[in-house]
């Protein structure tokens, strides 16, 4: 077993773990060096947006802490433009995998945050693995629903099939699709 201090560097950031002990084993940092990159790779997915719809000539805003650092609803990004008349409230999940959970309270609270505003409230989902861009759902009408669940499932298939591109999304051309 290879041990390690509790506070190491990373090129990002250096992280102390203050309440663990003295020495982790390296698989134990590992993991919470995963989670923590996962979550920088969420937030940079979520600022890349912001520069999409901003340099589309949309109003945006990323709002820091949705999901758990609030007990009010607070989607991931709000963004408008009064010239294209679209105003949007959008959660974003990023995956490796092929298939993106969401829970049927944080699809509540996006509807609830989107009717509030009168905007439409959307599900962007990036499939790293693919490599694929964003693609757009409509919530709830446009997601699936785990069998013997409340929550909603997005797999890179029905995402690819239903879900819209950002130029679909804002309205700068329209997907042609073959029909079945």
């Amino acid at each position: 077993m290879v041990l390690i201090s509790p506070l190491f560097y990373c090129p990002c950031f250096i992280i102390q773990i203050s309440f663990l002990p003295t020495f982790l084993c390296l698989e134990v940092i590992c993991k919470i060096l995963e989670v923590v990159l996962m979550t920088l790779s969420g937030v940079q997915a979520e600022r890349d947006l912001v520069h999409l719809f901003w340099d589309a000539g949309f109003a945006v805003l990323r709002a820091p802490a949705s999901g758990g650092g609030t007990l009010l609803p607070r989607p991931d990004l709000i963004a408008g433009s009064q010239k294209r008349q679209k105003f949007f409230v959008l959660e974003i999940k990023t995956a490796r995998k092929d298939s993106i959970y969401i829970s049927e309270e944080q699809i509540n609270g996006l509807l609830e945050f989107a009717s509030r505003l009168g905007f439409e409230a959307f599900l962007g989902v990036k499939f790293k693995k693919r490599r694929s861009g964003f693609l757009f759902l409509a919530v709830p009408d446009e997601l699936e629903r785990v069998k013997n669940s409340t929550n909603f499932k997005v797999t890179f298939a029905h995402a690819s099939q239903k879900g819209r591109t950002v130029g679909e999304l804002i309205g700068e051309y329209k997907q042609k699709r073959l029909l079945e």
